[in-house]
């Protein structure tokens, strides 16, 4: 039947909740020294036979949104991609200009998906990861590929 993209439903909570414990060690994201729980925003899910297999969750504000979490749960399949697309579609529907990301300074699996994808790097804020680590200190000292964990790189694209 292959991978259903679908708004997430306040049914879907719980199961969203579960994911992002288990993807990004709880629903809190620090976001500008602020906690955001991933489990109540808008966004999509993906489900293959009826299972859950990815989710993107969203922020909605007038002239951007942005992107907090991504997360699909078969690599290399394409489900990152389609829930990419269901929230670029959703966007230009409302008139929203732009999306925009962030993500932390190891994880160049993401710089190769949004860049592949149109986005474009457009900065990157130093030591914002040292910082939040005050807050949070569950975050590691060390990221992906065995890459110190200090800085934020913001991506965006137009629409």
């Amino acid at each position: 039947m292959g991978v259903i993209i679908r708004p997430i439903e306040d049914k879907d909570r719980p199961a969203l909740a579960q994911l992002l414990e288990e993807r990004w060690a709880g629903v809190e994201i620090l976001l500008d020294g602020a906690m955001v729980d991933a489990s109540a925003l808008p966004g999509f899910l993906a489900e293959d036979d009826g299972q859950l297999a990815g989710a993107v969750t969203v922020i909605r504000r007038e002239s951007e949104w942005e992107i907090l979490t991504l997360d699909s749960l078969s690599r290399w399949a394409g489900t990152g991609t389609q829930l990419l697309d269901a929230v670029v579609s959703e966007a230009r529907s409302h008139g929203i200009p732009r999306l925009m990301v962030r993500t932390s300074n190891d994880n160049l699996d993401a710089f190769r998906f949004y860049q592949r994808r149109g986005f474009r790097l457009e900065r990157i804020v130093q030591g914002v990861i040292d910082d939040e680590r005050e807050l949070k200190p569950e975050i590691p000292l060390t990221g992906e590929y065995g890459i110190p964990l200090h800085d934020e790189v913001v991506l965006g694209r137009s629409l």
